[in-house]
């Protein structure tokens, strides 16, 4: 039996069915309280960075003790931090774009999520990360060890944070502005 680490999420990449949706799962229901905090998307960054650090380490020894050279299913790790960053690109645009606008300094970055920006992040993330576009493809096929396996998610937060941005800029009218908290 594999031995749960930090790099399967304590058990969570062991599941058979779909373990990266599973982690993307469990990594956007954490995200959700972190944003509701003050400055949650800089917290939820700051998770990322660290998550990136610590899951790097971890899913290099993961892979030296199942003597595996590629980025195996059971680590999870890394939807975590993808899943993450990529609500860090539309709330932290967000708060700067408040900033821009004059809104108080301590208001910076103290948007309030909704669920339904929550749930595109979550699939925009799985899509990115699934289909692997040029280039988290060759980030995924050259870029060797823990990071790696690290390395092609934080790629694909990024387009996957830039359109829910544009979701967001383009669409409120149909799906609805967050609003800043007074």
């Amino acid at each position: 039996m594999r031995k749960t680490t930090l790099a399967t999420m304590y058990g969570i990449g062991l599941i058979r069915i779909a373990p990266g949706t599973a982690g993307s799962l469990v990594a956007a229901l954490l995200a959700y309280p972190i944003l509701l905090l003050p400055m949650g998307w800089a917290w939820l960054t700051v998770g990322a960075l660290l998550f990136t650090v610590l899951g790097t380490r971890s899913a290099s020894k993961y892979m030296r003790r199942y003597e595996t050279s590629h980025d195996p299913s059971e680590i999870v790790v890394d939807e975590l931090v993808g899943q993450w960053l990529t609500y860090s690109c539309l709330y932290g645009w967000l708060a700067a774009i408040a900033g821009n606008q004059g809104v108080a300094v301590r208001l910076i970055g103290e948007v309030a999520p909704q669920p339904l920006y929550i749930v595109l992040g979550f699939v925009l993330f799985r899509f990115f990360d699934i289909l692997k576009p040029w280039p988290i493809s060759w980030a995924d096929r050259r870029v060797k060890g823990g990071f790696g396996v690290m390395f092609d998610d934080i790629l694909a937060a990024i387009p996957a944070g830039t359109v829910l941005y544009l979701i967001y800029f383009f669409m409120p009218v149909v799906l609805g502005n967050m609003e800043t908290i007074p």
